[in-house]
């Protein structure tokens, strides 16, 4: 889930700060020399977008032609239609009336036409949207707190090199937005020397919305009982 993300700001690091050799610019493990930058998830957690849930239909209209015998009055569509969005033409051309000329059964994803229509190859042409075009869009948002920690062989090198990651990490925050990744500074501070080795922590807070879209059916009727106390 992070490990993608992870990679990317890894790979942007080694593409800017070209100072540091590329093995030593790592994700969640420590490199054996410095200069090195070590990018460390401290805490990750799940928040409710602000869209939670929402409810969009795709407009991909459906076309169907049917050879009538002259006889038969009823004729089963491939997919169960979206309320209201049927057209039915007979012959091609003539647009018929619901209710007057034809009734839908959903139930059955059949057009039941109350004269059958005259016979003729391809006489009957109905457009409508499927049910199956009612997407769910669930959203959850991530946010992940990181740490990034400079190694520098005395405090100018590992200061300049801080100064160089938040650069770069600027350089890319719109590409990065455009992903809908939104990384952001929220502190830092200058650790303890670790024998010749100084060290500077930078700590980022990375946003990203995450999103899973279901087919479902159409919400045919809602019923409401009344219960008395």
């Amino acid at each position: 889930m992070l490990t993608e993300i992870e990679e990317k700001l890894v790979k942007i690091l080694r593409e800017k700060l070209v100072e540091i050799p590329a093995e030593n610019i790592v994700a969640n493990t420590k490199p054996d020399k410095s200069p090195a930058v070590i990018i460390s998830n401290l805490k990750f957690k799940f928040e409710n977008a602000a869209m939670a849930e929402n409810i969009e239909e795709s407009k991909t209209e459906l076309e169907e032609k049917f050879n009538s015998d002259g006889v038969k009055t009823s004729y089963k569509l491939q997919e169960k239609p979206l309320k209201k969005s049927v057209r039915v033409e007979s012959p091609p051309g003539i647009l018929l009336a619901e209710k007057d000329d034809y009734n839908i059964n959903y139930d059955e994803s059949a057009i039941e036409f109350r004269k059958a229509p005259a016979k003729g190859k391809s006489n009957i042409f109905v457009r409508y949207h499927s049910s199956k075009s009612v997407m769910t869009l669930k959203s959850l948002k991530v946010k992940a707190l990181y740490s990034v920690y400079i190694w520098g062989a005395d405090r100018t090198e590992a200061d300049s090199l801080a100064e160089k990651v938040v650069k770069a990490f600027l350089t890319v925050e719109d590409q990065l937005l455009a992903e809908g990744i939104e990384l952001k500074p929220v502190g830092g501070m200058v650790l303890e020397k670790e024998g010749k080795t100084e060290k500077v922590q930078l700590k980022y807070m990375l946003e990203k919305v995450m999103r899973v879209e279901q087919v479902v059916g159409p919400i045919e009727k809602i019923e409401i009982t009344r219960k008395n106390f």
